[in-house]
């Protein structure tokens, strides 16, 4: 799909037509404030190539040319950020649900305390390097002006440290509160390497057997629970297990050896066929892959190989007729212990930055995306890793960890779960009490996302 197709009101609702999803004045605010610090004259060939790599990669069935998302170019991360809040309201059929519900939240958030947020003292400025300079990585600056709307939302008084070029780094935030002064500095955490890897290294090992399973137009589901790290796994250790299964013309056949604890099962599509009778299914979405597979789960990895006919938006799906699917998870020792991920890192070099005359705070934000064995994981070893922690000359008081896991469940639009963990290293009075950043009509729970 190229530029040059796309109709003329893509990008926004017809006369007389309403928000698909409803509307949520807060995030309108949010979207609109990024926006307005773009000319439309720059804003609407990015969107456009947004849009365009959007489109090409829900219909050529391809893994990314470039970086490390699918939908997106991560050399304009903002850009394709801002153009999901943008479609949530403004043009709901390029919305993608899946990656959606982890930046509508953050964009809703601004825009509840963008009161606040604009008076504070280098907050424009910020925004500013965010749409621009800072495009490729801006999840960093986001979960800066979440913690800075949290401090003012208490009642502080913030602002904004200029970073020094070519000098050395020092904290985010400065805040006054209560009569006290700290020093705030923010951290957030990306995917690790480690889940790409084994990412890709599952592509490779299903790339035969899904290739073999549409030669031979079998409607099959497989379900893979590697014991081993998927780097361990014989290259045609799937292919052969998938052979062995269509020369004994069986329908289901479950095993359990010393890799895999798997299942191989024909698929049944009718569910799937029938809605498609009635209505188009957007596609990806919770929907979708509940009404082909049986069920939907945050955490679930899964690879698919379809023959579908799409709608005339091809964010839609027409009918379905094909399909073979691989649904997996890595629950080997070593791979949860390596994708659980240490904080020391990132909480030593936060504490490098705060001074050594102010009290300081510490706020580490990251995606719970992974299993519940993995998170609880990480959960273990970030408070061990904090518990003993030597926080040196800093004057180093309070760390807070805040878990954020989306989940675009079938039956709603966006839906994400903040936790928050705060651990007194020096405690002489917590300077937020409950920390949550993102908007809730409660104060929140401390612990992670599967507690409550």
């Amino acid at each position: 799909m190229s530029e040059l197709s796309f109709p003329s009101d893509l990008f926004h609702l017809r006369e007389g037509e309403q928000p698909l999803y409803g509307d949520f004045p807060d995030l309108k605010r949010g979207v609109e404030y990024f926006r307005s610090l773009i000319t439309i004259e720059a804003w609407e060939p990015r969107r456009a190539a947004v849009a365009k790599r959007f489109y090409e990669m829900l219909t050529s069935g391809v893994t990314a040319p470039v970086g490390k998302g699918k939908f997106f170019d991560d050399r304009d991360l903002f850009g394709w950020y801002l153009f999901l809040g943008e479609s949530f309201t403004d043009h709901p059929w390029n919305y993608e649900v899946i990656y959606g519900c982890r930046v509508i939240p953050i964009f809703a958030s601004i825009g509840r305390d963008l009161d606040r947020l604009v008076k504070i003292e280098g907050f424009r400025d910020r925004a500013l390097r965010l749409i621009d300079a800072e495009r490729s990585q801006p999840n960093g600056p986001l979960f800066e002006m979440l913690v800075a709307a949290a401090y003012a939302r208490a009642g502080a008084k913030v602002r904004f440290r200029k970073e020094q070029s070519g000098g050395l780094k020092t904290h985010d935030l400065d805040v006054e509160l209560n009569g006290k002064w700290w020093a705030v500095e923010c951290k957030r955490m990306e995917a690790g390497e480690y889940g790409e890897h084994e990412r890709e290294r599952m592509r490779e090992l299903w790339k035969l057997p899904g290739l073999l399973l549409v030669k031979e137009e079998r409607n099959t589901i497989v379900d893979l629970d590697f014991k081993i790290e998927l780097a361990d796994v014989p290259d045609s250790y799937v292919l052969g297990r998938v052979q062995k299964f269509l020369s004994r013309d069986l329908s289901f056949h479950m095993w359990s050896d010393s890799i895999v604890l798997g299942s191989i099962g024909n698929l049944d599509i009718t569910p799937i066929q029938y809605v498609l009778q009635k209505e188009y299914l957007l596609h990806p979405s919770p929907q979708f892959t509940k009404l082909l597979t049986g069920n939907y789960a945050r955490e679930e990895s899964m690879l698919c190989l379809q023959r579908i006919k799409y709608a005339s938006n091809p964010h839609f799906i027409d009918e379905l007729d094909l399909a073979v699917v691989a649904r997996w998870s890595s629950n080997s020792e070593h791979g949860i212990d390596k994708k659980a991920r240490d904080i020391l890192k990132r909480l030593s070099d936060a504490n490098d930055q705060l001074p050594y005359d102010v009290a300081g705070v510490i706020h580490i934000g990251f995606e719970a995306l992974g299993s519940d064995e993995i998170e609880r994981r990480r959960y273990d070893k970030i408070l061990d890793t904090a518990r003993g922690f030597a926080r040196g000359k800093s004057k180093l008081e309070y760390i807070y960890c805040h878990y954020f896991a989306p989940d675009p469940s079938p039956p709603t639009v966006w839906a994400i779960d903040e936790t928050v963990q705060w651990i007194g290293i020096s405690p002489k009075g917590r300077p937020l009490e409950h920390g949550k950043l993102l908007p809730s009509d409660d104060d929140g729970r401390e612990g992670v996302h599967w507690e409550g």
